[in-house]
């Protein structure tokens, strides 16, 4: 099976920078190509040639790709799904494929929507910084990371094997996960450390801000997460709010009983 040649990237923040520089990087040959946006980080992804061709309309990338990877933010997903659907011609085949860290936010809309020409495979890669935007992004993000595809009954064994093939190109190791498997486990080691990283910054910034001051590798590193992008844990926090719940339950229940073994 060969790599696709002409993939089609919506959004080119930190991951869909990281994309095309990957692809750029790891597979020349490859075309990149995105929709017209106001936006600086598709701007700054023209200025350094990461990107082959800008179209205009839907009509024309969806006519030119062979995949389209959605890497825009979780809430706009089912939108964008809906609107190739719309503006994919029947006699088209092409694979969608998205980024997104949440899985319940988009996984109806994609199994709703594909169709024998059309399938929609969500792909989640394990792999960030607390940095965002095209600026931030770098053909090594991925480097031997966990990238999770989790496909629905509707998916052709064709296509998964062709984002197999992709996720193997950009240096990732594909791996398998149902999508409420994805979210549990994805909430207890991302979501959840994301959020008691911005809660013990703001704890300290209440309790005692001068302290900051003192904050050496330790504490920076135990914070990092808090610097993330938050516009992205904004929409985590309300998409996976049930998981993550959950999960913060299960942690103040563990805190709590080891509290009580080392005071017995």
């Amino acid at each position: 099976m060969n790599l696709p040649n002409k993939i089609g990237i919506i959004g080119m923040g930190l991951i869909g920078g990281s994309i095309t520089k990957a692809l750029k990087k790891r597979a020349p040959s490859v075309k990149i190509a995105s929709l017209k946006r106001d936006c600086l980080d598709l701007q700054g992804a023209v200025v350094e040639k990461a990107v082959d061709s800008v179209f205009s309309t839907w009509e024309e990338l969806i006519a030119w790709s062979e995949v389209i990877i959605l890497a825009s933010p979780l809430s706009s997903l089912s939108k964008l799904a809906n609107e190739i659907a719309v503006h994919c011609p029947k006699e088209k085949k092409l694979l969608v494929i998205d980024v997104s860290s949440v899985k319940k936010a988009v996984f109806p809309a994609f199994e709703a929507l594909t169709t024998d020409n059309l399938d929609f495979l969500s792909t989640h890669p394990m792999a960030g910084k607390e940095k965002w935007g095209f600026a931030n992004s770098e053909a090594s993000l991925f480097q031997d990371c966990c990238w999770i595809l989790s496909p629905h009954g509707k998916n052709q064994s064709l296509n998964i094997e062709r984002a197999t093939l992709l996720i193997k190109k950009m240096g990732a190791r594909p791996i398998s996960i149902d999508p409420d498997k994805h979210d549990s486990q994805v909430a207890l080691i991302s979501h959840l450390p994301a959020l008691l990283s911005r809660l013990l910054l703001e704890f300290v910034e209440t309790y005692d801000p001068e302290a900051l001051q003192l904050a050496g590798p330790g504490f920076h590193s135990m914070t990092r997460l808090a610097r993330d992008n938050p516009r992205l844990q904004s929409e985590i926090a309300m998409l996976n709010r049930e998981e993550l719940t959950k999960q913060l339950a299960l942690w103040m229940e563990f805190i709590s009983k080891e509290k009580r073994c080392r005071t017995q």
